[in-house]
């Protein structure tokens, strides 16, 4: 009998997960990260200190970020790309459920 283990990480913005911590959490190599740094996906809360820290949200871009590049085979560039887009897509819809929401019939004037 094969037991499956799962890891449960409690993801709070006020907390930092440091470069290393990313790395074994992200499946992606140091350069791979160091490229989405370089690229603007990523963003050290210290970006002139070393070794970088970032906000524990890091840690859903990079897991994003490694499964892109797995399943679909995308270099880095490719990546960050997609990341951009898939960002823009998640705030244009926060936009639309915001401006629905105004909008609604039960909305008294």
């Amino acid at each position: 009998m094969q037991t499956e283990t799962y890891h449960a990480l409690w993801l709070d913005r006020s907390q930092l997960v440091s470069f290393s911590d990313l790395v074994d959490l992200s499946g992606l190599t140091e350069s791979e990260l160091h490229e989405l740094v370089e690229f603007g996906a990523l963003v050290p809360v210290n970006s002139e200190e070393i070794p970088w820290n970032f906000s524990a949200d890091c840690v859903v871009t990079v897991r994003k970020a490694s499964r892109l590049r797995d399943e679909l085979e995308l270099d880095s560039h490719a990546v960050v790309l997609a990341l951009t887009l898939l960002e823009q897509i998640r705030t244009l819809e926060a936009e639309l459920a915001q401006l629905q929401a105004q909008q609604s019939p039960f909305r008294r004037f």
